[in-house]
């Protein structure tokens, strides 16, 4: 008889690599909080000393300092003479004298709701001879020029519109030069220019 030999096994599979190391242990304690509270600020000044009253706890005590700087023809601020003069109707001229200045300066009988008055990068020159370009118009849109011109420290312009009378409001606007940029603004006043309340 013929002897067959029988198959062999299929060989095993390999043996499976060492287990990987086991995982580190878990953090320690988690991080602190930051402090709660800021460092204190630097101590602050030491109050000022108890006011003093004169008689009456109620009053206010304030110290004032006053400068003054004549310009045109003035030598001092009390020889400044301001004329009040009221017209009888409406006029058809009117003529000023450009003395410069801020408008703490103005100095005129009007109340506060018929003249206003607001600065811009310090104010018009007060030093004779400087000029600064003038706009004097209506207040309804501008519409009316009564005046546009160069002015120096210490002269005289006129605003009109003849033969027709000022209108009863006039918007005075100065800049630093004929270049009319908000840069160049320097002040604008509003005023009552009737008869009613000059």
């Amino acid at each position: 008889p013929k002897v067959t030999p029988i198959p062999t096994n299929p060989p095993t599979p390999p043996p499976t690599p060492p287990p990987t190391p086991p995982p580190t242990n878990p953090p320690t304690n988690p991080p602190t909080d930051p402090p709660f509270n800021p460092p204190t600020p630097s101590p602050s000044d030491a109050p000022s000393a108890t006011p003093s009253f004169i008689d009456d706890p109620d009053r206010c005590n304030v110290k004032v300092g006053v400068t003054c700087n004549p310009s045109g023809e003035s030598e001092d601020c009390g020889s400044i003479i301001v004329s009040r003069t009221r017209c009888e109707e409406r006029p058809l001229a009117m003529v000023f004298k450009y003395n410069g200045g801020t408008c703490d300066q103005s100095d005129n009988i009007q109340p506060r709701e018929l003249f206003s008055c607001f600065d811009f990068f310090g104010g018009p020159p007060t030093e004779p001879g400087l000029t600064s370009f003038i706009q004097v118009t209506d207040i309804k849109g501008g519409s009316i020029v009564y005046h546009a011109a160069l002015v120096a420290v210490g002269e005289e312009y006129t605003v009109s519109d003849q033969p027709f009378e000022v209108d009863a409001n006039m918007n005075v606007t100065i800049w630093s030069s004929l270049n009319t940029v908000p840069e160049n603004l320097l002040q604008t006043l509003v005023f009552h220019s009737s008869c009613s309340q000059n």
